[in-house]
């Protein structure tokens, strides 16, 4: 598929027989281009994951739409409140009057300090996550992000473990499957992304960030959604892997080039 020079979105992609994917792409100028992911669990009690991005609000709005009727539309969980996660936001809340918003007490916080009526927050931390279209869904913080509030999950009906802003990766080119991305783009583009998304993780204990790691790989999900990576549907080791390397082996290839050890070896040569 071509290069893009605005953002743009694409057709919805299952990702189980329950799951949809509503896909945007954006270019970053001279690092490729960076899916913008929501996703939708459909049922008598449909939720989705995100709100998209706000200028493509009529587009975004018509794909999801062409799944649900509004008013159908009962849970909207907020991984965070970045502006690429919550742009229709508040579009969908007053078209969907029965939805209720999923997030934890700081993500609340956030929602408030930006005009939002929090009373339709439903907190994760303290309530749990009911029982959502017969699926049951386990809140887990990804093992790196951009905003403290951050919060995935763990379907453990359909085995779909989703991982907010980890495993986000700049690629070349817009691709419909992850299976058409050849490994040295995945790795590279994994660790472009989480360079500028997340570049705390070369200052982390790579003993402890290794070992969160290897805990996603015991619980092997089927099926791995990102909102910044088309849908890897063979389970999440070879991204793990791939950010392991990275970030905690002796030679790791990823440092902060704004760190304070970076600026005193700096004045050091």
């Amino acid at each position: 598929m071509a290069n893009l020079s605005a953002p743009e979105m694409f057709d919805n992609q299952a990702v189980t027989k329950n799951w949809k994917m509503l896909s945007a792409w954006m270019p970053v100028p001279e690092l490729g281009v960076l899916p913008v992911n929501s996703f939708l669990l459909r049922g008598r009690e449909a939720l989705l994951v995100d709100t998209g991005l706000g200028m493509l609000a009529d587009d975004f709005l018509e794909r999801l739409e062409s799944e649900i009727d509004l008013e159908d539309l009962k849970w909207i969980w907020l991984s965070h409140m970045d502006a690429d996660h919550i742009g229709n936001l508040r579009s969908l809340l007053n078209a969907a009057p029965n939805a209720r918003v999923l997030t934890n007490f700081l993500g609340m916080g956030k929602l408030n300090l930006a005009g939002f009526d929090v009373s339709r927050v439903h907190l994760i931390d303290q309530a749990g996550v009911p029982d959502i279209a017969g699926h049951n869904l386990a809140p887990v913080r990804p093992p790196y992000y951009d905003a403290p509030e951050t919060i995935g999950f763990f379907d453990r009906d359909d085995g779909v473990f989703f991982a907010a802003d980890s495993f986000g990766a700049l690629l070349p080119n817009v691709v419909q499957d992850l299976a058409s991305v050849s490994d040295a783009d995945l790795a590279d583009g994994l660790s472009r992304w989480s360079a500028i998304d997340a570049p705390w993780l070369s200052l982390v204990d790579k003993g402890a960030f290794s070992r969160n790691l290897a805990g996603l790989k015991r619980l092997d999900p089927a099926i791995m959604v990102s909102s910044h990576l088309p849908v890897a549907r063979h389970g999440i080791s070879e991204m793990t892997e791939i950010i392991t390397k990275a970030y905690c082996g002796d030679a790791a290839i990823v440092a902060d080039p704004l760190s304070v050890d970076h600026l005193l070896r700096s004045f050091a040569a």
